[in-house]
């Protein structure tokens, strides 16, 4: 694209070798082998039509045998080269790919989160991905291609010089003329590349909104809202017109493309057709013989070819290597700003301590502003609020997932952001509202890890409240779940989901608990006795709990009640009920519907 430089390019390129061989430093040798093969493969084929001709004329029957056998065994070793070395490289290129791919899914992690959920975070990951499934190619992906790309490049550089000698003794204006129509060809495909690039603009987010609507379409979890609340046709309508849009910037792709090569086309016809008129009169005129004007033929139009080969190359491995620039740049979003370790007070008088902390995914909208807070290590929090009060995102800033844009968060008295990314791991056990399970055994699940300790996962499994449904399965905890990734595997209900997420973090441990409403399936009196069984296992670890049910949350030492980014209200539930504040108003009416005659919830 002109309005990138060419040096980003080149660097995506080198990007594109370091990164490849790393993964398999024999992919290489496999992209070059069958270079020479093909150089000698065409060029057979241009000698084989002269010399048989040649035999004809002379009436040389023995010659003519020797010749056909000597030229096809030289084609048959070359075609199985060229066979085995594609065969070798089509199998690296997909573990390549899967590297990549790999790699892409580890960015996500080591990225500032704030970068990743942003729309330009989200668009720039659209086209990495793309790169690397090859959505934008019909074939094969970027990352796929480059090695190939860059060895038929070598391949055709070497046909071109063995064929350029021969044709210059010829004629040397026949090749002044290749050379421009060539020249021709390679602009007008360097227009259409930049164009493609330009296209991008206009249909990552078609295609981002298409993802997203193949991913709800085919979820299981969705599937009951759309059934009840008769969603079919609405999401049917908006991927139509959503697909029906970007379809209208592919076809006019396409016009773009057919008007190309049709110039193209036409350019090569004049070209070539003068070219072919001058062999005819060198032929007529006695300047040279039938095999003579076979082989000037061949080589013309061989060379022809192989021009031809380097103008698409060129382009083609540009538009390649513009993929990999998406890839390059994806990696290159901010990672998790890190501040050298500093040593931790030996007698912390905190856990976790938050001064003067901003931060909103909008620099001018805080989300939270100007917090400051401190949990004494054994200290049990609640975090209550209305919806966007700010309580996730807080979580999210604890845990080092977010930075804050001012200020800054201790733990244990040591800046967050010193942290490496494993140590921080250690120090808390999470429960998200969003629940991923893997497609592995209910024991993976819960200790992610190949090595269990029996006691501890029974311990877990009686206080998480899992323990007589898992004993009722045939398979106890080696019983699969994801029943749509495995055979032979089941699903747990949303409550059960809740309680495995449960039963993985008092598994994990740590030394700051965090729950951000893991109990929402759950009923009032069942979320009660989890969390007073939670908060016995956690007795002397600092804890976090998040709740729309403000009942759940009076085991608690301090509970704190969120507005607008802020602590509005702090101390225990029934010092929040005597001050008749925002917190009192919402629990005396969520009260309401749990007293005789109210509404049930």
């Amino acid at each position: 694209m002109r309005g990138r430089k060419e040096s980003g390019v080149l660097e995506s390129l080198r990007f594109a070798f370091r990164r490849t061989l790393a993964y398999d430093k024999g992919i290489f040798a496999c992209a070059l082998l069958p270079v020479p093969f093909r150089v000698l493969n065409r060029l057979a084929d241009v000698y084989l039509i002269a010399l048989i001709v040649d035999a004809v004329t002379r009436e040389a029957e023995g010659r003519l045998i020797a010749v056909i056998l000597a030229l096809a065994l030289c084609k048959l070793a070359a075609g199985l080269v060229m066979r085995f070395a594609d065969w070798q490289l089509s199998a690296r290129n997909y573990r390549s790919k899967m590297k990549f791919l790999s790699r892409f899914a580890a960015g996500y992690m080591q990225s500032e989160f704030t970068a990743i959920e942003s729309i330009a975070g989200k668009d720039l990951a659209q086209r990495a991905r793309n790169a690397m499934t090859g959505i934008d190619y019909r074939d094969k992906s970027p990352v796929e291609r480059v090695f190939v790309q860059c060895a038929e490049l070598a391949g055709d550089f070497c046909g071109l010089s063995v064929y350029a000698g021969i044709i210059a003794v010829l004629n040397p204006l026949i090749l002044l003329l290749l050379l421009i129509t060539s020249g021709v060809s390679y602009l007008l495909q360097r227009a259409l590349v930049d164009y493609d690039q330009k296209d991008k603009r206009r249909y990552i987010p078609l295609e981002r909104r298409l993802w997203y609507l193949i991913k709800e379409l085919r979820e299981l979890s969705a599937a009951k809202d759309i059934c009840l609340y008769h969603l079919m046709d609405w999401l049917r309508e908006l991927f139509g017109s959503t697909l029906a849009e970007r379809m209208k910037l592919h076809n006019r792709r396409s016009r773009y493309q057919y008007a190309f090569l049709v110039v193209i086309n036409l350019l090569n016809t004049g070209f070539t057709g003068f070219i072919y008129y001058y062999l005819i009169q060198q032929y007529l005129s006695a300047g040279i013989d039938i095999s003579q004007f076979l082989l000037y033929f061949g080589l013309i139009t061989g060379f022809s070819a192989w021009l031809m080969s380097i103008a698409d190359g060129l382009e083609g491995l540009r538009g390649t290597l513009l993929g990999i620039e998406d890839i390059r740049r994806f990696h290159q979003l901010p990672s998790r700003t890190a501040v050298p370790p500093s040593p931790a007070p030996a007698e912390p008088e905190a856990a976790i301590r938050l001064e003067d902390v901003t931060f909103g995914y909008q620099p001018e909208q805080p989300v939270i502003s100007h917090m400051n807070l401190t949990i004494a290590p054994g200290e049990k929090v609640a975090l209550v609020g209305l919806n966007g009060a700010g309580k996730t995102t807080l979580v999210k800033l604890l845990c080092g997932l977010y930075a804050p844009q001012s200020g800054r968060i201790l733990l244990h008295g040591r800046d967050l952001r010193s942290f490496g990314a494993e140590e921080l791991a250690e120090r808390f056990a999470v429960v998200f509202q969003d629940i991923h399970l893997l497609p592995a055994t209910i024991e993976r699940n819960i200790t992610l890890s190949d090595r269990a300790d029996p006691l501890r996962l029974r311990e877990v499994l009686a206080l998480s409240g899992l323990e007589e449904r898992i004993a009722s399965l045939p398979g106890r905890e080696q019983t699969l779940l994801v029943k749509s990734v495995l055979e032979d595997a089941i699903d747990l209900s949303g409550g059960e989901e809740q309680k495995l997420a449960l039963a993985r973090a008092l598994y994990k441990g740590g030394d700051i608990f965090i729950l951000d409403e893991p109990t929402a399936k759950l009923d009032p009196i069942a979320e009660n006795e989890l969390y007073q069984k939670y908060s016995a296992l956690t007795e002397g670890k600092a804890s976090l709990f998040i709740s729309h049910r403000l009942s759940s949350t009076r085991f608690c030492d301090r509970i704190l009640y969120l507005e607008q980014g802020t602590v509005r209200e702090s101390g225990t539930h029934e010092q929040l009920l005597q001050l008749g504040g925002a917190y009192a108003r919402l629990f005396e009416t969520q009260s309401r519907y749990y007293k005789s005659g109210g509404m049930a919830m």
